[in-house]
């Protein structure tokens, strides 16, 4: 069976509604998906609709933004109640982060020079990120490239202070929410994590981690598939398809992780 458990839709900064983007993987044959946006669970009802009509396996999924080791750090939840109390308030706190720095962001460009206003053209915020990008390049800036403005926005973001992420939960405090959420709880993307010691520090307080990540070559996928097997962790598999600058969706092709989806059935 191919799975794809890293997904994005319109409900967080990816480009397809949550329907939409299970005709495309369904039609890629993916028989299991999860919809994993970013710190909403608002896209679940539609695309486990559309999953039972297409004859997906849908899993209620998220990725939850925290704050660890001087760096925005992504943690996955998969199985996830979408009524969770914990879980709504960690998503609303998230977003309202997210609302401060977009602010932080626009101003900084407003004092430089770029023809743009939050009061003016961020009044309904907080927007989604292809929204900001989308109104910064009409405004003119990064020469109306929607490629540079992302980069300019990640390097922005990534250069911001610790207070400025300060409410966000640790990583450990995302993987205790997942789980009262009846989910399971994975570093994503983590390579460069473990590069550092950074992903064996917080898989104490984790079921595992994405080893099995489209953007990973082989030898990378075994490294990680090996540090989670050696500290009797699950690994997942993921393409993180948004829609944006990735050209069309095509299926990795990830064998569904036996152990993991017999946790998730559990």
């Amino acid at each position: 069976m191919w799975c794809d458990l890293h997904l994005h839709s319109h409900c967080s900064d990816g480009e397809l509604s949550p329907s939409a983007l299970i005709d495309t993987v369904a039609d890629a044959g993916i028989t299991i998906a999860a919809l994993t946006d970013h710190d909403t669970t608002d896209g679940f009802d539609e695309a486990n609709a559309r999953a039972q009509a297409r004859g997906v396996r849908f899993i209620g999924g998220i990725e939850l933004t925290t704050y660890g080791g001087g760096r925005v750090v992504h943690v996955l939840g998969l199985g996830v109640r979408s009524s969770d109390e914990e879980l709504t308030f960690a998503n609303a706190n998230a977003r309202g982060v997210w609302d401060q720095n977009q602010r932080r962001w626009i101003e900084t460009l407003t004092k430089s020079g770029v023809a743009v206003s939050w009061e003016l053209d961020f009044n309904d915020h907080p927007v989604r990120l292809p929204v900001l990008i989308e109104r910064l390049c009409r405004r003119g800036f990064a020469d109306g490239d929607g490629v540079k403005c992302h980069a300019a926005f990640r390097a922005f973001f990534a250069a911001l202070p610790p207070e400025a992420y300060a409410k966000l939960p640790s990583p450990a405090q995302a993987g205790a929410i997942v789980r009262a959420a009846g989910g399971v709880a994975l570093l994503a993307h983590p390579a460069e994590l473990a590069e550092e010691g950074l992903a064996q520090r917080w898989l104490d307080d984790l079921d595992g981690l994405e080893a099995l990540y489209l953007r990973y070559d082989a030898d990378t996928r075994a490294e990680l598939r090996a540090l989670a097997t050696a500290r009797a962790k699950l690994y997942s598999c993921g393409s993180d398809w948004h829609g944006y600058f990735q050209g069309p969706y095509e299926n990795p092709q990830f064998d569904a992780p036996s152990q993991l989806l017999a946790r998730l059935r559990d």
